[in-house]
């Protein structure tokens, strides 16, 4: 005598169909959250070091960037800078295509500074902008600097 148990594939064939549809489901909400992560801006940072000359010297400029550009912040480390040193700095932007540079604003550091790092805000701009630094008074002394702004992917 043998047992018969009779295999019936309906029910796993209309779990699979089920399945299926959910990771559709999972697929087309990942590419709907890649499409808004990939849109947003990103936050980018450079830096340098600027050894003082007496002169103007630009620090950092953004000449021509591509679409609305939002600069963040610039911070600058003054532990060089002793209570014989004055330095400014100066921010300036364009607001016209193929303008010049107009001064927004010039910060004077004369001697220690408490705290030593200092950050300078800055505002979104489209057609480019400047940061310069000049001793004014006392020894060269080296600065580091960086910068960060959001910028489209």
């Amino acid at each position: 005598m043998s047992v018969h148990n009779p295999y019936d594939d309906t029910y796993l064939l209309s779990l699979i169909v089920i399945i299926d549809a959910l990771c559709d489901a999972i697929l087309e909400d990942t590419g709907a959250i890649r499409e808004v992560t990939d849109s947003e801006a990103i936050l980018t940072e450079v830096a340098g070091q600027i050894t003082t000359d007496g002169s103007e010297q630009i620090l950092y400029t953004e000449e021509t960037p591509a679409g609305i550009f939002e600069p963040r912040c610039c911070k600058i480390d003054f532990t060089n800078h002793t209570a014989g040193e004055t330095v400014v700095v100066r921010v300036s932007y364009r607001i016209a295509p193929g303008g010049n540079l107009i001064l927004q604003s010039a910060t004077t550091f004369a001697g220690a500074q408490d705290p030593d790092l200092i950050n300078i805000e800055l505002e979104p701009n489209r057609y480019g902008f400047g940061i310069t630094i000049e001793k004014t008074a006392g020894d060269n002394k080296a600065y580091d600097w960086e910068v960060f702004y959001e910028e489209a992917p």
